[in-house]
Protein backbone atom coordinates (compact mmCIF):
# COMPACT_ATOMS: atom_id res chain seq x y z
CA UNK A 1 0.00 0.00 0.00
CA UNK A 2 2.87 2.36 0.82
CA UNK A 3 4.52 1.68 -2.52
CA UNK A 4 1.34 2.44 -4.48
CA UNK A 5 0.75 5.63 -2.52
CA UNK A 6 4.38 6.76 -2.91
CA UNK A 7 4.36 5.96 -6.62
CA UNK A 8 1.11 7.85 -7.22
CA UNK A 9 2.36 10.90 -5.30
CA UNK A 10 5.59 10.83 -7.33
CA UNK A 11 3.67 10.61 -10.60
CA UNK A 12 1.41 13.51 -9.56
CA UNK A 13 4.40 15.64 -8.60
CA UNK A 14 6.12 14.96 -11.90
CA UNK A 15 2.96 15.67 -13.85
CA UNK A 16 2.26 18.94 -12.03
CA UNK A 17 5.89 20.05 -12.39
CA UNK A 18 5.81 19.43 -16.13
CA UNK A 19 2.60 21.44 -16.61
CA UNK A 20 3.95 24.29 -14.50
CA UNK A 21 7.20 24.29 -16.46
CA UNK A 22 5.36 24.20 -19.76
CA UNK A 23 3.08 27.02 -18.66
CA UNK A 24 6.11 29.20 -17.90
CA UNK A 25 8.11 28.17 -20.95
CA UNK A 26 5.52 28.92 -23.64
CA UNK A 27 3.38 31.93 -24.27
CA UNK A 28 -0.07 31.87 -25.82
CA UNK A 29 1.41 32.37 -29.29
CA UNK A 30 3.84 29.46 -28.93
CA UNK A 31 7.05 31.47 -28.47
CA UNK A 32 9.37 31.00 -25.53
CA UNK A 33 9.02 33.46 -22.68
CA UNK A 34 12.64 33.14 -21.61
CA UNK A 35 13.90 34.29 -25.01
CA UNK A 36 11.52 37.23 -25.26
CA UNK A 37 11.78 38.39 -21.67
CA UNK A 38 15.05 40.30 -22.14
CA UNK A 39 13.79 41.88 -25.36
CA UNK A 40 10.49 42.92 -23.78
CA UNK A 41 12.27 44.29 -20.72
CA UNK A 42 14.56 46.31 -22.96
CA UNK A 43 11.62 47.75 -24.91
CA UNK A 44 9.81 48.54 -21.65
CA UNK A 45 12.88 50.30 -20.24
CA UNK A 46 13.32 52.24 -23.47
CA UNK A 47 9.68 53.37 -23.47
CA UNK A 48 9.90 54.39 -19.83
CA UNK A 49 13.10 56.32 -20.51
CA UNK A 50 11.56 58.07 -23.51
CA UNK A 51 8.49 59.18 -21.57
CA UNK A 52 10.68 60.32 -18.70
CA UNK A 53 12.87 62.24 -21.12
CA UNK A 54 9.83 63.76 -22.87
CA UNK A 55 8.46 64.84 -19.54
CA UNK A 56 11.79 66.32 -18.55
CA UNK A 57 12.29 68.09 -21.87
CA UNK A 58 8.93 69.89 -21.97
CA UNK A 59 8.51 72.39 -19.20
CA UNK A 60 6.21 75.30 -18.62
CA UNK A 61 8.38 78.29 -18.03
CA UNK A 62 7.12 81.15 -15.86
CA UNK A 63 8.24 84.62 -14.88
CA UNK A 64 10.67 84.55 -11.95
CA UNK A 65 12.10 81.10 -12.68
CA UNK A 66 15.69 80.56 -13.75
CA UNK A 67 16.46 79.30 -17.22
CA UNK A 68 18.58 76.13 -17.17
CA UNK A 69 22.19 76.57 -18.23
CA UNK A 70 21.74 74.19 -21.16
CA UNK A 71 19.26 76.67 -22.69
CA UNK A 72 21.70 79.57 -22.42
CA UNK A 73 23.62 78.12 -25.34
CA UNK A 74 23.84 79.98 -28.64
CA UNK A 75 21.55 77.41 -30.32
CA UNK A 76 18.51 78.71 -28.42
CA UNK A 77 19.25 82.40 -28.97
CA UNK A 78 16.65 84.33 -31.03
CA UNK A 79 18.47 87.08 -32.91
CA UNK A 80 15.61 88.03 -35.26
CA UNK A 81 13.07 88.88 -32.58
CA UNK A 82 11.20 91.30 -34.88
CA UNK A 83 10.42 88.52 -37.37
CA UNK A 84 8.80 86.52 -34.56
CA UNK A 85 6.72 89.48 -33.41
CA UNK A 86 8.62 89.99 -30.16
CA UNK A 87 9.50 93.30 -28.54
CA UNK A 88 13.08 94.47 -28.28
CA UNK A 89 14.86 92.88 -25.32
CA UNK A 90 16.08 95.35 -22.70
CA UNK A 91 19.79 95.71 -22.04
CA UNK A 92 21.15 92.56 -20.37
CA UNK A 93 18.31 90.31 -21.60
CA UNK A 94 17.94 87.99 -24.58
CA UNK A 95 15.13 86.08 -26.20
CA UNK A 96 15.49 82.28 -26.19
CA UNK A 97 13.25 79.76 -27.95
CA UNK A 98 12.79 76.77 -25.63
CA UNK A 99 10.09 74.07 -25.92
CA UNK A 100 8.10 76.10 -28.47
CA UNK A 101 8.06 79.06 -26.11
CA UNK A 102 9.89 82.38 -26.34
CA UNK A 103 11.58 83.17 -23.04
CA UNK A 104 13.04 86.58 -22.22
CA UNK A 105 15.83 85.87 -19.74
CA UNK A 106 18.69 87.79 -18.16
CA UNK A 107 22.01 86.98 -19.78
CA UNK A 108 24.03 86.89 -16.56
CA UNK A 109 21.64 85.07 -14.21
CA UNK A 110 19.08 83.34 -16.42
CA UNK A 111 16.20 84.94 -14.51
CA UNK A 112 13.06 84.87 -16.67
CA UNK A 113 11.29 88.20 -17.21
CA UNK A 114 8.67 87.11 -19.77
CA UNK A 115 7.31 84.00 -21.50
CA UNK A 116 5.39 83.94 -24.79
CA UNK A 117 4.01 80.77 -26.36
CA UNK A 118 5.07 80.39 -30.00
CA UNK A 119 2.43 79.90 -32.68
CA UNK A 120 4.52 77.38 -34.62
Amino acid sequence: MKRILTASVAVLMLASGATAASAQAYRHDGRYDSRDRAYQQGRHDQARQETRQDRREYRRWAKGQRLDTRYRDRAYYVSDWRRHGLRAPPRGYQWRKVDNQYVLAAVATGLIASVIIANR
